[in-house]
């Protein structure tokens, strides 16, 4: 700084003339850029003349949208408008519709579909009893004594956000007279919770992607447009949980694995430096240069280690999943160059892993314990409990899944069922290329030279190992679900996903089967499977009953009813009032039949009737009985009772398919005169399609004959 600097008025006007210059410069370049846009633009030019209307006409009837645009808008609008029309089309392709489509199936009531049981019964419907003082049903793994779920994760996610709009919902109750809660939002909060994890894995996709310089485009498509994604990410299964932690770890491991093949990259390439250095001087410069490099030998260890064991207690199968995982960020980075040899780096890491699950693990048994009520506060502050006071449920599920009547209980299957039958449910056209990539690579590491085998320590041996060890261990279980190989769905994509590019003369066959499979899928599950059993329970608990102290619901060959819609309290006539229960001094007695005969429904339904009339002798006490049943079995169940029930028709919900009785669907093609004509086929299938839907109604007592009561005794 010269000392001209330090006098103010010649500083100030040089200043001054400085920003003269700048203004008079940018005034010139506006200019110059004004001229080009107009000479680019010739349409702007005739905006000054009269004949603009016409150049504009011109234009439009030339079909020259562009030119149009470009005429009535800036031209800035228009180059940002075509450059994001460009992004949206180009970078992301179809994603973003998928991304709306998974949304849109979480929010509209008509996504119904009912795949398992489980999706209630092992998480929603205990939560929302307990949190919403519902009268709910509690399986049998949720016994106090040897519990086999662990209802911690699912009171994180679920209990909480619907224990707080219980309380908004009694705010604006008390205020307002109104309430916000009901069946559908009930059921809807922990879907929304869902939904918002679901977008972790395709942040983890794209992470992934991102790092290994793979197409992100193809996988974020590939995956949004599964229906595993479009359907299961937002059902509320421990399997679709068990996917989110699986994504989760995988992307971890993927990011631990890329930096320290940098770092050590970068430590060897300093030890070079250091070693051919002449001076101290260039010594101890390069020596400063190591200590900036990051360390990578225990990167994330923490979150991985919170994972491990948050999916070990949601599901202990999460082994299966993080085994692979686990390994790959074990033995990454491990040289001879090391202070240490591989095999002290090795268990270093597995030591310092083990403390942070057993503390996660040591807190996950505490809370469980204290929910399940024979571990109480009292008992820790003065450390009274015993050991029957702590529920580990992990262990419990293990020990009685190694009982092999146990399993059967549920179901056997060939340990080919996973590999043969349940890949291509999940997967589509994607089984058969993951299954072929598989085998491809091993003949690679058998046959190939040495030099040409694939890496084992890559990020597609990471993805290749975390599938297929799942598969294989999952395989020799007896039982075996589909849902059970949610969590490979990340390998897979990031395997194959460009393998469904293939063009056949300008045509993408596998591409264009794997969205017709997943479009055909989603609808089926989300919309028309078992798609009748929420609405219809939502349909009753709107009923007004009439302050009838019982009603019997009756259903047949549908899937085990949640009975969280029905909106019963707990306390039947307690002084709490639930304002968001509509029949607060009603008890739903409900009666599940599953796919019992039509026969043994008729002799259950006279038993129920028959108990409620005399009920209403003795104690006069009413109680209304209710059938809940694929419409297609109304007509051979109506031959069936004759005169001996009366049959009202409550309401009916559409499409609802019960695969189980799809055997007694009996379609009618045929006019009166047993002809089959175009007319008689075209009514005949719009008849077809009404069956497809649930019943529900009201049953009385009609004229029973003595043989029937004698064979009702004889059943009884």
């Amino acid at each position: 700084m010269s000392w001209q600097d330090w006098i103010p008025v010649p500083n100030l006007v040089r200043q001054a003339w400085d920003a003269t210059k700048l203004a008079v410069a940018t005034r010139a370049i506006k200019k110059e850029r004004a001229l080009v846009l107009a000479q680019k633009n010739q349409v702007e030019k005739t905006f000054k003349r009269k004949e603009a209307i016409k150049e504009v006409k011109r234009l439009f009837e030339k079909g020259d949208y562009e030119g149009v645009a470009r005429a009535v808008l800036p031209e800035v609008v228009v180059d940002k408008s075509f450059d994001l029309v460009e992004f949206w089309w180009k970078v992301w392709d179809i994603y973003w519709i998928f991304v709306l489509l998974r949304i849109v199936f979480t929010f509209i009531p008509s996504s119904s579909g009912y795949i398992h049981p489980d999706e209630y019964f092992q998480s929603v419907e205990v939560v929302v009893g307990d949190a919403l003082e519902l009268e709910t049903y509690r399986t049998w793994e949720f016994n106090v004594s040897t519990p086999l779920r662990s209802p911690s994760l699912p009171f994180a996610l679920y209990g909480l956000p619907l224990t707080a709009l219980k309380y908004v919902n009694w705010y604006i109750n008390f205020n307002c007279g109104f309430n916000i809660l009901g069946p559908y939002i009930i059921q809807l909060i922990p879907r929304i919770t869902m939904l918002i994890m679901s977008f972790s894995v395709d942040f983890m996709i794209y992470q992934v992607c991102k790092l290994y310089k793979h197409s992100y485009n193809q996988c974020l498509t590939t995956l949004a447009s599964s229906y595993i994604m479009l359907i299961y990410s937002t059902k509320t299964f421990s399997n679709t949980l068990e996917l989110f932690l699986s994504s989760l770890l995988l992307y971890l491991v993927a990011h631990t694995m890329k930096r320290t093949d940098e770092t050590v990259y970068l430590q060897e390439l300093v030890q070079n430096s250091y070693k051919q250095a002449d001076t101290v001087r260039d010594k101890v410069n390069i020596q400063k240069k190591r200590k900036l490099i990051p360390p990578h030998d225990f990167k994330y260890i923490i979150p991985i280690g919170l994972i491990c064991a948050v999916g070990f207690f949601n599901r202990p199968t999460f082994v299966f999943f993080a085994f692979a995982p686990l390994f790959f960020w074990f033995q990454r980075g491990i040289s001879t160059n090391s202070m240490f040899t591989p095999f002290q780096i090795f268990n270093f890491r597995i030591a310092l892993m083990i403390p942070i699950i057993l503390v996660t693990g040591s807190i996950l048994i505490l809370t469980d314990s204290l929910y399940f009520g024979e571990l109480t506060l009292h008992k820790l502050w003065h450390l009274t409990m015993d050991w029957s006071d702590w529920k580990n449920a992990p262990f419990n599920f293990i020990m009685y899944n190694l009982v092999p009547g146990n399993l059967a209980s549920h179901g056997a299957h060939p340990h080919y069922t996973h590999l043969l039958v349940n890949l291509p449910i999940l997967l589509g056209p994607l089984a058969p290329i993951f299954v072929i990539t598989v085998i491809n690579w091993f003949c690679d590491i058998l046959y190939l030279q040495w030099k040409d085998k694939p890496g084992v320590r890559t990020i597609f041996s990471l993805t290749l190992f975390s599938a297929i060890l799942p598969i294989i261990c999952l395989s020799l279980v007896k039982h075996q679900e589909a849902r059970f190989l949610l969590p490979i769905l990340p390998c897979v994509i990031l395997m194959c996903a460009h393998k469904l590019r293939w063009k056949m003369n300008g045509w993408r066959p596998l591409l264009t089967l794997w969205y017709a499979f997943n479009i055909l899928a989603a609808v089926w599950f989300g919309f028309i499977h078992q798609a009748g059993v929420l609405p219809i329970q939502r349909h009753i608990s709107r009923l007004d009953h009439g302050n009838v102290p019982y009603v019997n619901l009756v259903y047949s060959h549908t899937y085990m009813p949640p009975r969280f819609p029905l909106m019963q309290p707990k306390i039947i006539g307690g002084e709490t009032n639930l304002p968001y229960c509509n029949n607060q001094k009603t008890k739903y007695l409900v009666h599940d039949l599953g796919s019992s005969e039509l026969s043994y429904v008729h002799n259950r339904l006279l038993a129920l009737i028959s108990r409620g009339d005399y009920i209403f002798k003795k104690q006069n006490k009413s109680m209304h009985t209710l059938l809940i049943i694929p419409t297609h079995l109304l007509q051979p169940f109506h031959h069936l009772v004759k005169n001996s029930l009366h049959i009202h028709l409550l309401h009916s919900h559409g499409p609802h398919v019960s695969v189980e009785a799809l055997g007694k669907f009996e379609p009618m093609y045929w006019d009166g005169d047993g002809e089959v004509t175009t007319m008689s086929v075209v009514f005949g299938a719009i008849y077809s399609l009404q069956q497809f839907s649930l019943s529900v109604l009201n049953v009385t007592m009609g004229h029973v004959s003595t043989v029937e009561m004698g064979q009702l005794d004889n059943k009884s």
